[in-house]
């Protein structure tokens, strides 16, 4: 399922991000220009962060940006940034970031077998050194799907 919806022009190496908001705006035009959801959902996103923290950020170097939909996603989409350097969210014990995972589905439960898939690819210790290490879209796709 996650490697259907990953298309290689959803997918971005080596990324350069000033702060944590700018990688999320990476993330979010991948998605913004794939028709996944509007340039609102990709604010929604910055917008949790501001109020919640850096909860997105799920283990020792990668992130998930999302948001609750409102009528800004027309599809379930995903994405994936590799920064280059990594980015500090402001996570006490899982900063830098190297690796964003973003997400946009169209409700609640639409990405639950995306969340399933990407538990099963973070078991690799070493998942965010291989997808770092890509330099290609391909590379990051065939990189995933070594892990399924």
């Amino acid at each position: 399922m996650l490697t259907d919806l990953l298309k290689p022009e959803l997918v971005a190496c080596h990324v350069e991000a000033s702060d944590w908001e700018e990688a999320i705006r990476a993330c979010g035009k991948l998605l913004v220009d794939a028709g996944k959801c509007d340039q609102s959902y990709v604010d929604a996103m910055i917008s949790s962060v501001h109020k919640f923290g850096p909860y997105m950020v799920l283990e020792e170097g990668i992130a998930m940006p999302h948001a609750q939909a409102d009528g800004n996603v027309s599809e379930a989409g995903i994405c994936i940034v590799t920064l280059d350097p990594a980015v500090a969210f402001g996570h006490e014990d899982f900063d830098p970031v190297h690796v964003l995972v973003g997400i946009c589905a169209p409700d609640p439960k639409a990405h639950l077998g995306c969340l399933a898939e990407l538990s099963q690819m973070f078991e690799d210790e070493d998942c965010i050194a291989k997808l770092s290490a890509c330099d290609t879209p391909e590379q990051v796709l065939e990189t995933m799907r070594s892990f399924f």
